[in-house]
């Protein structure tokens, strides 16, 4: 399988953006239903990422659903898995109990749905201390996790830091994910999302460092 080389995130409640995001030139898209998508939107989202999905489309597609620990993240997972999904990205992930707990739901939908168990990509985001801390155990837990992803945004607000242009402050954060995923000898991690989205300068020395 040819590896992702980028990532771009959408919001799910935005149709004419879903329209269009698929000849966008990326790998992958990611349809979020989570901090991009307002409480009440969340339920009516999950459909209009499905159907987005369903189209023909070139880039692989997946969904981040909501957290583990909010009363979304369920009926997400319910109401997505199908055919048409090839990942799911699960933020907020900080013990390993938390990605093998949705491992094993998602198992079970496979089987319902008539996928193979395991076809689904299941991408855990690393973006709180208690996350980086699991992370080698998260990566060794011989399920079906590929890699890691890292979450520089909800990170620095976790450890009350400035996420600065420099970006020393998640240096260390993105060293202990290389450390974990070659530990565990699986892929290299994804490294965090780039917010400033006008700062070109910025981003592609943002990308340098990731690499």
């Amino acid at each position: 399988m040819t590896p992702n080389r980028t990532f771009l995130f959408v919001p799910g409640n935005h149709p004419r953006k879903l329209e269009k995001v698929f000849d966008s030139g990326a790998d992958a898209i990611i349809i979020d239903l989570e901090d991009a998508v307002a409480i009440a939107e969340k339920p009516a989202t999950r459909q209009v990422a499905v159907d987005a999905l369903k189209k023909p489309h070139a880039p692989r597609g997946y969904i981040r659903v909501n957290a583990l620990d909010t009363p979304f993240c369920f009926q997400d997972l319910h109401s997505i898995v199908g055919p048409w999904l090839d990942g799911i990205v699960l933020p907020k992930v900080e013990s390993v109990t938390d990605y093998l707990t949705v491992d094993w739901v998602l198992s079970n939908l496979e089987r319902e749905a008539g996928l193979e168990i395991g076809s689904i990509d299941l991408m855990p985001i690393i973006e709180t201390a208690k996350g980086l801390a699991a992370a080698r155990e998260i990566a060794a837990s011989k399920s079906r996790i590929k890699r890691l992803s890292f979450g520089a945004g909800d990170y620095t607000r976790d450890l009350n830091l400035v996420w600065t242009f420099a970006e020393d402050e998640i240096a260390a954060a993105r060293s202990e994910l290389v450390l974990a995923s070659r530990i565990a000898e699986i892929e290299p991690p994804i490294d965090t999302v780039f917010i400033h989205i006008k700062e070109q300068e910025h981003f592609a020395a943002s990308a340098r460092k990731g690499r």
